[in-house]
């Protein structure tokens, strides 16, 4: 039988690996046959793993820590790992789910990606629209920030416009950052070594940070109302397939692509045929909040 994945043998890693859809795609890559690379704050459970590493991703000493353990080539990698930021400062939902992505990136991946290798986002539908002019020109201070501390500093002067700032909109400002950055990736990773670059934008999922989502909503039964045509909540494991096919040899000519993994909810409302309720800027919500 063909191997039309092409993960057998390769090196991988993964963040987020010891839940959800992180946990999901571990065990599908080891069923491929990766040398999977497993990082989260707790021992991943899954069989079979090459490794098995601790690491804190709001932690720059962590992260390095983390990639100390891992080889120097890498043939995909994937960063499932975030935070809803319900529970969460504004910065540091900022950082798990933007700066420690991007510094990771940066600082390691641009060096160890193996030529024709991938690196794969997990964002969310909660970061649509980052492509209109207004919501991308207030995403250029984050996504063309230098480095850690750089982007840090850019962070807490944007929240010290408004006061405190809650995490839940971190959350949206996180993704909407990440998926134009790795936008702007594709054509840089391409010239260095025909790396590709995509990104995964879940629709709300059974997880681990379901029921912070829930409470955000302001309770289960409002998002069980907004399951679309599926009529039902996605599972980790349909995200898990996206990702292992995006990272795969079967993937080979798709780079820059924003997944909605959503059951076609995104494209009825850019048909017009339910309310686009994400065309809006953070910074206009928190003005009209502090008026």
């Amino acid at each position: 039988m063909n191997d039309y994945f092409g993960y057998a043998g390769k090196t991988v890693v993964v963040t987020g690996a010891a839940s959800g859809m992180g946990r999901a795609l571990t065990e599908i890559l080891v069923d491929l046959g990766a040398n999977v690379y497993a990082l989260d704050r707790v021992e991943p459970p899954v069989p079979g793993i090459a490794r098995s590493i601790i690491a804190n991703l709001g932690e720059r000493a962590s992260i390095d820590a983390a990639f100390a353990e891992i080889p120097t080539d890498i043939d995909a990698f994937f960063g499932v790992a975030g935070i809803s930021g319900v529970h969460n400062s504004f910065l540091d939902t900022l950082t798990v789910n933007f700066i420690a992505n991007k510094y990771v990136t940066d600082t390691y991946l641009v060096d160890r990606v193996a030529q024709g290798g991938s690196i794969s986002f997990v964002t969310s539908n909660g970061g649509l629209r980052w492509e209109t002019p207004a919501v991308r020109e207030e995403l250029v201070p984050f996504v063309r920030g230098g480095d850690w501390d750089e982007l840090v500093r850019i962070a807490s002067e944007f929240e010290a416009e408004f006061g405190t700032i809650p995490g839940s909109l971190g959350y949206i400002l996180s993704k909407r950052a990440l998926n134009l950055w790795a936008a702007e990736q594709v054509s840089p990773l391409a010239d260095l070594r025909k790396i590709r670059i995509n990104a995964v934008l879940p629709a709300m999922t059974v997880s681990g940070m379901l029921p912070e989502f829930a409470e955000m909503k302001g309770g289960q039964d409002k998002v069980e109302a907004e399951v679309g045509p599926a009529g039902r909540l996605a599972e980790s494991v349909d995200m898990a397939r996206v990702l292992a096919f995006l990272g795969s040899d079967l993937a080979g000519y798709v780079s820059g692509v924003h997944l909605s993994v959503d059951y076609g909810m995104n494209s009825l409302e850019l048909a017009g045929l339910a309310p686009d309720r994400l065309s809006w800027t953070l910074r206009g919500v928190l003005s009209r909040q502090s008026a």
